[in-house]
């Protein structure tokens, strides 16, 4: 799929870089045409102005030294007839002999138009007629023009050639472009396979589960359903645990996809920390765990009070589930300045340095098994950090491997105030 797309990303890339090169290929060519062209018309109305044409004053505005520069005895020539056509003068340079030069001005003198081109012995020459001054008949001015359009062909091919190499520079050139616009998408490509065969795993444990303690069920339909509340327990516990995945992965496809909107506003947040420490007291002291809290009074914020509160309960719940029974977990939150600091530190078992780099991975867990004991699947820390960059903030871990980890979110204040405000100031 890849090498495909890469390919196809290259010729489009190419075929827009040759679109431009025939462009620029073309323009110059017709360009240094038309130049030549007005080149060989000015430098006629001279040579018919300095043989007495009477050609206007106007068109004598080629620098004198161009003129002379340019009169090539083998391609400008002029002759001179009477009324009745036939050549009564003729200029010491013509190239061609009087029979064919009389049947040359035969042929001019067939066109309607004082000016254009005529084709004579396989060569085309331009020419210009004009009345002679205090004089019957007129003057013809004769320009090969083979000369010139040997330098516009030379031209076409140099182009051509260098068209051709700047292309080839092109294709390789895009082809390195393109592996490395490949690159970010090569990632989330592979991230979104990972997520969805961890996804299917972690959904299909729970639903075996579930089918086989139904199974023992329906294989007993004789026995009371007290007899079984065993088996019953299990499902409904696998459920809740599959009710839950189900949230979260929801939670994060909307979160990708810019589809949950946040409620801004102020709050105490002091106070919403107090009250969600209060309600997890319980768990922890089941666990025998004890709950620690060093809360600054009355800190105002302006963000969505309940992500916050799920940012809280994931950290807190993330060390209630990897703290052992004697620990201690501490949460302090201060006013630092410009932001709300907020820590939560515990005593469990901690983290490897390997791994703190990829714990706010989806479906990442350090120890998978110990991770589904506790009903953890890898979720909580990729929310938590979700929440705090949505918020503008930062979430930083730090951990020692049997001393216990520290989980440290910085949140700016009004940080999210004001880019909204900007973000209406661009609409309006």
């Amino acid at each position: 799929m890849f090498r495909k797309l890469r390919l196809r990303l290259t010729l489009i890339n190419v075929l827009v870089m040759g679109l431009l090169c025939i462009l620029l290929i073309t323009s110059t060519y017709l360009i240094m045409n038309r130049q030549l062209f007005l080149q060989s018309q000015q430098l006629m109305e001279l040579i018919a102005s300095d043989a007495g044409s009477g050609t206007p004053a106007t068109s004598l505005n080629a620098p004198e030294e161009t003129t002379h520069d340019h009169r090539d005895r083998s391609k400008y020539f002029y002759v001179k007839t009477n009324e009745t056509g036939d050549i009564t003068e003729t200029s010491s340079d013509s190239p061609l002999p009087s029979d064919q030069l009389k049947t040359l001005v035969q042929k001019t003198l067939t066109h309607k138009n004082p000016q254009g081109t005529v084709d004579f012995k396989d060569i085309t020459f331009s020419f210009l007629r004009a009345p002679i001054q205090n004089n019957p008949g007129q003057i013809i001015v004769f320009v090969n023009l083979e000369h010139d359009r040997d330098i516009l062909n030379i031209l076409l091919g140099t182009l051509t050639i260098g068209g051709v190499i700047y292309l080839a520079f092109a294709f390789y050139g895009s082809l390195f472009l393109a592996d490395r616009a490949l690159i970010p998408i090569k990632k989330s490509w592979q991230k979104q396979q990972d997520f969805v065969a961890d996804a299917s795993h972690e959904l299909r444990t729970p639903l075996a589960v579930i089918q086989t303690n139904m199974e023992l069920v329906r294989g007993n339909p004789e026995e009371s359903v007290e007899s079984q509340t065993k088996w019953l327990e299990n499902i409904q516990h696998e459920t809740q645990r599959m009710s839950k995945l189900v949230e979260d992965l929801l939670f994060l496809a909307r979160a990708d996809s810019e589809q949950l909107p946040l409620e801004m506003k102020d709050f105490n947040l002091s106070f919403t920390l107090l009250s969600i420490l209060s309600s997890l007291e319980a768990m922890a002291k089941n666990q025998e765990i004890t709950l620690e809290s060093t809360v600054q009074d009355h800190i105002l914020f302006y963000g969505d009070e309940n992500r916050i509160k799920q940012l809280i309960v994931i950290l807190v719940d993330n060390a209630l589930k990897h703290t052992p029974a004697g620990g201690n977990i501490c949460i302090r939150l201060i006013n630092s300045g410009p932001s709300v600091e907020m820590t939560v530190s515990d005593t469990g078992e901690g983290i490897e340095p390997e791994h703190l780099e990829r714990i706010f991975e989806r479906f990442y867990r350090v120890d998978k098994a110990r991770s589904k004991m506790k009903g953890g699947a890898g979720l909580g820390l990729s929310i938590a950090d979700w929440i705090t960059k949505v918020h503008n903030g930062r979430i930083d871990v730090t951990s020692h491997v049997g001393e216990g980890t520290t989980f440290v979110v910085n949140l700016p204040h009004c940080g999210n105030k004001k880019a909204k405000d900007k973000k209406n100031n661009e609409l309006i």
